[in-house]
């Protein structure tokens, strides 16, 4: 596609890695520029001028018969797509975080006009929009993802001491881990320890219900929520799922990080 894949990286989230930059394929680009109306803060200028743009992007093998691509957006705001390929070949699924709209536009005092995202939508709101062949995109996030996980019973105060100085944790707290989508079609709900200003965090115990030790995240633990698995037709929760469904990160490198172990994460079988 004359794009250029020579050996940098970069390191805008979640394409943490190798990557190509250059013109999207015509349909990965025809979506971005068919993204309906209604998407957060994209007005249509916007959208085809993107979608005429170079971006950095991933190939990932998937389920489909071509590739599935992941793609950072090259916009003031983060901004990402993720398309997931399946067994009918006339129909994509994208999945879109963003753009984000915690920044004031560039030359501006003020945040974009259109309303932002609820608090709390960081990393935890996104829209899944299906593409049937020679159609145009159709939201299609309540019927083919589960809904965002929520603390049960007591957690909101068990997990408030990790999360804040005072008070106690919220749904929103729950995030999405996106670090694997440049190699395989899952995320992961967890919830993480947070410094906030000088208040640091106690450590979280083994023996918490939801703790598993996340090898990228410092020598704490982290609370696990669940998996969120593409399996060719819909998002689907998963409590567990293989180790080859959530890799070490390799950045380009033909083994995993020095030290990482993925027996030491008790929900990877």
């Amino acid at each position: 596609m004359g794009a250029d894949c020579g050996p940098a990286a970069i390191t805008d989230a979640p394409l943490e890695d190798m990557a190509c930059s250059g013109h999207l394929p015509e349909y990965f680009a025809s979506f971005l520029r068919n993204i309906p109306n209604g998407h957060p803060f994209l007005s249509g200028h916007e959208k085809n001028q993107l979608s005429h743009s170079k971006h950095s992007f991933k190939l990932v093998e998937g389920l489909g018969a071509r590739p599935d691509i992941l793609v950072v957006i090259h916009h003031y705001r983060p901004f990402w797509i993720r398309s997931f390929e399946g067994p009918d070949p006339d129909v994509t699924v994208y999945l879109a975080y963003g753009p984000e709209c915690a920044a004031p536009l560039p030359g501006s005092g003020r945040l974009s006009e259109p309303e932002c995202r609820p608090e709390g939508a960081y990393l935890r709101d996104f829209t899944l929009y299906r593409v049937d062949k020679g159609g145009v995109p159709k939201d299609v996030t309540a019927e083919l993802a589960p809904p965002a996980p929520r603390l049960a019973g007591d957690e909101g105060r068990r997990y408030g001491r990790y999360v804040r100085a005072t008070g106690d944790a919220v749904d929103g707290d729950i995030q999405l881990d996106i670090s694997r989508l440049a190699y395989v079609p899952a995320l992961r709900w967890v919830l993480r320890p947070v410094q906030e200003g000088e208040y640091t965090p106690p450590g979280m115990p083994s023996s918490d219900a939801r703790a598993f030790k996340d090898d990228y995240w410092g020598t704490g633990n982290v609370a696990h929520f669940g998996f969120l698995v593409w399996n060719g037709r819909r998002m689907a929760s998963r409590e567990r799922v293989p180790s080859a469904l959530w890799p070490c990160r390799s950045s380009g490198l033909p083994t995993c990080d020095q030290g990482y172990e993925s027996s030491a994460d008790r929900y990877l079988d």
